[in-house]
């Protein structure tokens, strides 16, 4: 059977603009005293080519350090800021070289989109940005677009067989955990009926769903039912392979200041059929890139990661080897 390495990444934002928040605007200004708008918006410019290079050279190791063979991501802009970063910082910095892209433009509004790096072929793409269904919200339930990215098939094919990835990236938790959890149960769903339409018995069948799901079903090993996923777990559906690690305390693959919790996010799902391939294959979760405000990780970080920033990303990626 063929080995490959697959790994999940909210890399938080490769993007080819800069949009800064007004309080981030206002604190530059005040520091340097600038009074001239076209000086405040060079210095804002610079100030964001900074952080953000160096951001993304800890992006590009952190990638790097999982030498994954196909390499799916969230928050990416466009195809231009997917091939700068490959070209500018992943392959320079690492030597890694991926020869097959794939971004197809999904429903977000800031253009933040779902992408694929892959040393492999890519056999076939396609989107399901246009699938449409009815969102129950509290206070009137409306039929429109499921996805607020996109749940993006790629069907990779290494030594003759083909293995098909879904990647996710669903509606985020901002605006509050119950209220956004609607447009979370539909985006399940939808993922749901999309595997069950392309396979007649899916247990049976190899393929993975993952990416930033943006909720979690547990905190530290305690259960936490109050989430948007069910619909992807029940009846054992797939197999949640970040539960494989037996530590409860590092299966986190987020950290929130605020509340200072440590979560997961960011899934890796299989068939039960390729579950049971691989039972004893555990996936990694990277955290060099993390800030120094996740207390919790105390292993090696990369030089110069800072406490708020620059970092990777506010996410950790889940790696994962398996044969098919």
């Amino acid at each position: 059977m063929p080995e490959l390495t697959i790994m999940t990444f909210n890399v938080e934002n490769i993007l080819v603009r800069f949009n800064f928040r007004r309080w981030e605007r206002e604190r530059l200004a005040t520091l340097l005293d600038i009074e001239s708008d076209i000086d405040r918006a060079n210095l804002i410019r610079t100030h964001w080519n900074v952080i953000n290079d160096e951001n993304r050279v800890f992006t590009a190791l952190t990638i790097g350090e999982t030498d994954a063979d196909v390499v799916c991501l969230q928050k990416v802009e466009n195809m231009h800021s997917l091939e700068a970063f490959h070209d500018r910082y992943l392959r320079r910095i690492t030597g890694l070289d991926y020869r097959h892209k794939v971004l197809i433009e999904g429903n977000d509004p800031r253009g933040i989109d779902v992408a694929v790096l892959s040393r492999y072929k890519i056999e076939s793409i396609s989107t399901n940005r246009e699938r449409t269904a009815i969102i129950h919200y509290p206070d009137e339930p409306k039929e429109e677009r499921v996805f607020r990215r996109d749940c993006l098939k790629v069907l990779v094919k290494k030594h003759n067989k083909l293995i098909p990835v879904f990647v996710c990236h669903f509606k985020s938790m901002s605006g509050g955990r119950p209220e956004t959890k609607p447009i979370r149960d539909a985006e399940s769903d939808m993922v749901l009926r999309i595997i069950e339409e392309e396979f007649q018995n899916p247990q049976e069948e190899d393929w993975i769903i993952l990416g930033d799901f943006n909720d979690y079903t547990e905190t530290d090993g305690v259960p936490d039912s109050d989430h948007g996923l069910t619909a992807l777990f029940d009846n054992d559906f797939s197999i949640d392979l970040v539960k494989r690690i037996p530590d409860v305390r590092e299966r986190w693959t987020h950290y929130y200041p605020s509340e200072r919790s440590y979560r997961q996010l960011d899934y890796i799902l299989c068939s039960p059929s390729l579950a049971q391939k691989n039972e004893d294959s555990i996936p990694s979760i990277i955290r060099n890139g993390q800030p120094f405000r996740a207390k919790r990780y105390e292993g090696m970080r990369w030089p110069r990661v800072g406490f708020y920033r620059p970092k990777a990303s506010d996410h950790c990626p889940v790696v994962w080897k398996f044969e098919f």
